[in-house]
């Protein structure tokens, strides 16, 4: 009986420590692809500002490799990843909420409240705005 109770423990403790160690790693992740996120947008408002002559050629990092590229292609390239970035964020971000409850659940916590809320769209917004008092 005792051997049941402490195997079961300590199948638990490993199920709550793997789910523990893939948060942390989502958090890594999420970290690395945020600053990825800033890098892509910094180039893209330097190439933006800088736009005089579109058939000017740029040089462009490709994960390890320099490139030199027409403006316009590279102004392209660069908001086809940063829209691939934003997706994959929110891809992590919403696994990761998911995973955050399961750990809660297993170490026997309520859920995080306020992980579900979701933006107002415009006319929920324009709704609450038009019955709130003038000031």
């Amino acid at each position: 009986m005792a051997d049941s109770d402490l195997s079961k423990s300590i199948e638990i403790i490993t199920k709550t420590e793997e789910l523990a160690d893939k948060i942390l790693a989502n958090k890594h992740e999420l970290t690395i692809m945020d600053k990825r996120r800033q890098q892509t947008r910094e180039a893209l408002r330097i190439m933006m500002q800088k736009s005089q002559d579109q058939d000017e050629k740029v040089w462009i990092t490709l994960g390890s490799m320099l490139i030199k590229m027409p403006r316009n292609k590279a102004i392209e390239l660069l908001k086809k990843d940063q829209q691939q970035i934003e997706q994959q964020i929110n891809l992590i971000y919403s696994e990761q909420k998911i995973l955050v409850n399961k750990h809660r659940d297993m170490e026997f916590k309520s859920p995080f409240s306020g992980t579900n809320l979701k933006p107002l769209d415009q006319k929920e917004f324009a709704a609450l705005k038009s019955n709130l008092p003038l000031l």
